[in-house]
């Protein structure tokens, strides 16, 4: 079982507002609007102050600013936020997660003192990136990342392979090293699926009035596919949700999630469930609010509404457990399954393993 005793990492979305558009992203309609359900929130560092006891960031190893629904650079107390982390806990590990398209020159060069990686999301070089960071400029990433890495900052480059970039893989990653990444990693995208989890082969991108503008697809080479699509193919889904046995990555790495609004889960899979018209759609989402009505409500899940030492330790995050044996959540099943595991397979880095 979880025990906030035991914990090692956090993942903590500080921010879900965002100047991408990315069409496989929960927080819009397939690169269309923002959802209309989403609250859009950036922590304060009094937030954060509130929420992590500095007991707790004593025992942690590694805290990284990633989400569900936004990018952390969004949130401008971001170096007060690495600041106030690293003078409780000077040998606690930070990262970042971003599209690298915001923010300000400074800003870069001061996490470079203070935290232990950036890594970029660019999915392609000039003429492709875009077409998934939709609303990102390069010429802004390139700066930025120059800018980090200039500063003695580490970088990483995330590269998602689809069909009309798979093209650029090794002529990405030589860019990156002339640009001074210390680390380039293929990502094998997991979300080329429908709201009944059924495998598509491509996804058309909305524009902000809904209007379908081109398609993404995915990769042709075998190389970049996660192998896991396969494994769709040989099960009955919901049999399979019924039957498998789930080793739940987050547990096992003593780390848990906090979106923006609060909520606490074990990871940010999880996370993306609460908001959307497909995630709305799915069992999940009504199963989730279910065991949060079961354990005390809403606020038993919500560290702004509850201490973090009563969610982890208490009754929300034993119904979670308690899931993974009986009426599965098929978010857990499909993530952390035994015969489909799409966390473990979508990075070619060892570094996120």
């Amino acid at each position: 079982m979880y025990n906030y005793q035991n914990l090692r990492a956090l993942e903590l979305e500080i921010s879900s507002y965002c100047n991408a558009a990315c069409p496989q992203c929960p927080r819009n309609n397939h690169g269309g609007p923002v959802i209309d359900d989403l609250p859009l929130i950036n922590w304060s560092l009094d937030d954060m102050q509130s929420i992590l006891e500095p007991s707790l960031v004593r025992q942690l190893n590694f805290i990284y600013f990633c989400g569900t629904y936004g990018d952390p650079m969004f949130n401008k107390s971001i170096v007060d936020m690495c600041s106030w982390l690293k003078n409780i806990n000077t040998n606690l590990k930070l990262g970042i997660h971003t599209n690298g398209s915001l923010g300000r020159v400074e800003t870069y060069q001061e996490l470079a003192k203070l935290v232990d990686f950036v890594a970029f999301g660019i999915d392609g070089l000039e003429d492709t990136n875009h077409l998934y960071r939709k609303n990102t400029n390069w010429n802004t990433i390139v700066s930025n990342a120059k800018t980090f890495v200039d500063s003695g900052g580490v970088a990483y480059w995330d590269f998602i392979v689809f069909a009309h970039n798979e093209h650029q893989v090794d002529l990405a990653r030589e860019f990156s090293h002339k640009i001074g990444f210390q680390e380039f990693n293929v990502k094998k995208t997991a979300r080329f699926f429908n709201k009944e989890h059924k495998l598509i082969q491509d996804l058309d991108v909305l524009d902000s009035k809904l209007r379908k503008t081109y398609k993404i697809e995915l990769p042709i080479n075998q190389t970049y596919l996660n192998k896991n699509y396969s494994s769709f193919k040989e099960v009955h889904l919901p049999e399979y949700v019924k039957n498998t046995k789930i080793s739940c990555i987050s547990k096992s790495a003593k780390q848990i999630y906090i979106g923006a609004d609060g909520y606490v889960f074990p990871c940010g899979w999880l996370h993306d469930r609460l908001y959307g018209i497909e995630s709305a759609r799915t069992e999940d989402r009504a199963r989730i609010y279910e065991l949060m009505e079961q354990t005390g409500g809403t606020h038993s899940a919500n560290c702004f509404k509850t201490p973090l030492v009563d969610i982890v330790d208490g009754p929300w995050f034993t119904s979670i457990q308690d899931s993974w044996n009986s009426n599965k959540l098929e978010r857990c099943a499909i993530m952390c399954g035994d015969k489909i595991n799409l966390i473990k397979e979508q990075n070619e880095s060892i570094f996120y393993r």
